[in-house]
């Protein structure tokens, strides 16, 4: 006499997938929605919040199924290593700002041994790391600039402001009277043809503090970034700063930010002519 088997199906499967699902959902949601300043900085860590606890309990609850499935031989065993894979991936993110937490887990500033009162980064483990060392070059303060300059726009930071210590001190708008009429006619400085095109082309200045604006990858928060060129006899010094804006820790950004755009401004000067880094 022939027969079967009734096979119990591991409901938790269905579950697993759905909070999986949705917290795959609502991750990359909660990103955009703020990129698009339909969210606020409150609103994306609760964004980002519930997509990591659903993603996690449905990683349980897939993990859970699966031996279900295979101690009592029920139904859903493919659900449950899908929903379980699905999970792994939201959580990956997670995991990777876990691991950026263990190594700075306070700070939200950067800043080379020659600016300011610098400090160094505290780790995990208690050790202080080194401060980023600055740079100096054999070249003159001009031609750091230059290569500074290329190597900000490689970095995607945005230059707000550059003042040397050459500039003349700010004037009135009304550069004078024109015309030999009876009642004077202001020549007004914005009524003169622009000389160039590039507000930023300094020539010929001893020193220049450049005021920029980072942005961090993915969730674009923004940094203000300070860098002083400055040169002493044959050699030119050059320090940064970054500091976050919104954020109260930035998870090791803002040394990021330092050490790319100085790794750049290396192969910037490497780049001109004659010009070596000594570091």
């Amino acid at each position: 006499m022939a027969g079967h088997y009734i096979r119990s199906r591991a409901q938790t499967a269905g579950w697993a997938w759905s909070f999986a699902a949705f917290a795959l959902v609502l991750l990359p949601l909660g990103i955009v929605f703020y990129r698009l300043d339909l969210l606020d900085l409150s609103a994306l860590a609760w964004a980002l919040l519930m997509a990591g606890g659903l993603a996690a309990l449905g990683w349980l609850l897939a993990a859970a199924s699966i031996g279900f499935v295979w101690i009592k031989g029920a139904l859903g065993g493919g659900r449950a290593i899908a929903a379980l894979l699905l999970a792994t991936l939201v959580l990956v993110p997670f995991a990777g700002a876990a691991y950026l937490y263990h190594l700075f887990p306070s700070g939200a500033a950067a800043e080379t041994a020659g600016l300011g009162e610098a400090t160094a980064v505290t780790g995990a483990a208690g050790d202080e790391r080194p401060l980023i060392p600055g740079r100096d070059y054999q070249a003159t303060a001009s031609m750091v600039y230059e290569a500074a300059r290329t190597a900000i726009e490689g970095a995607g930071m945005e230059i707000v402001d550059v003042r040397t210590s050459a500039m003349p001190p700010a004037q009135s708008d009304d550069l004078g009277i024109s015309g030999t009429v009876s009642v004077p006619v202001p020549t007004l400085r914005s009524s003169l043809p622009d000389e160039s095109s590039d507000p930023f082309a300094i020539k010929d200045a001893g020193d220049y503090t450049i005021q920029a604006v980072a942005y961090a990858p993915l969730f674009a928060f923004p940094s203000d970034v300070t860098i002083r060129i400055a040169e002493d006899g044959a050699q030119t010094f050059v320090d940064m700063r970054s500091e976050s804006r919104t954020l109260d820790m930035d998870l090791g950004q803002n040394r990021r930010f330092v050490a790319g755009f100085l790794a750049r401004l290396d192969e910037a000067m490497r780049a001109a002519e004659g010009v070596v880094s000594e570091e």
